[in-house]
């Protein structure tokens, strides 16, 4: 799989309500959501956000954050992919509510892309990974950043790979009706893990 900033933006990043018509998430399987734990120990058992027909959370685009609209003090009150947000406080917002300040984001710097959804819900799986102290990912983002990247060109560059690597596990699920085994025993991440690895920040400016 190549490591290209393109795919970031275009690629066809399906939710777990549309997964689940090619193929069963098992309580054992990687979380939909991206976190790289196991379903049964991350949103098997949470409420999350009303789901839409298409399968998209549903999101209100006038209204950049849904707890400070309502009257509460929000832990994080704007996103800044430039600093780091506190892990646990960005761990305890809703996906809602960090797909809300992305989004909010995107808006102030006047940064527009074709799918603006798609863009900040890929944002938001990378802060969720590079916030979880049991993932490899966090260590990935250092790298970049010691190699020259900033930290939004980090999360691009991380989700380049990420959305890549959706990618070729949607054809893998479509095109294997049963269950899709990889040469890692059966767990995808281990793949997804080592391309981040193999990432370099000057690997991902040639690619761009």
């Amino acid at each position: 799989m190549s490591v290209r900033s393109d795919i970031f933006v275009e690629a066809v990043l399906l939710p777990p309500t549309m997964m689940s018509s090619y193929g069963k998430i098992g309580r054992n399987d990687p979380c939909p959501c991206g976190s790289g734990k196991k379903y049964k120990t991350c949103c098997l058992n949470a409420a999350g956000p009303k789901v839409l027909s298409s399968g998209w959370p549903e999101l209100d685009p006038l209204t950049p954050n849904f707890a400070q609209s309502a009257g509460a003090e929000p832990a994080i009150a704007q996103y800044d992919p430039f600093t780091e947000p506190d892990p646990e406080q960005w761990l305890a917002l809703d996906e809602q509510e960090r797909i809300d300040l992305v989004l909010d984001y995107h808006r102030r710097a006047r940064i527009r892309f074709p799918r603006p959804m798609l863009h900040a819900i890929m944002h938001v799986i990378v802060e969720n990974q590079i916030a979880d102290p049991e993932l490899p990912v966090r260590r990935t983002a250092e790298r970049l950043m010691s190699e020259g990247l900033d930290r939004h060109e980090t999360i691009h560059a991380i989700g380049s790979v990420l959305a890549g690597y959706i990618n070729e596990r949607v054809r893998d699920i479509k095109s294997d009706d049963d269950r899709v085994e990889t040469e890692s025993g059966g767990d995808p991440n281990v793949a997804y893990f080592a391309e981040l690895e193999a990432l370099t920040a000057e690997g991902w400016r040639r690619s761009g």
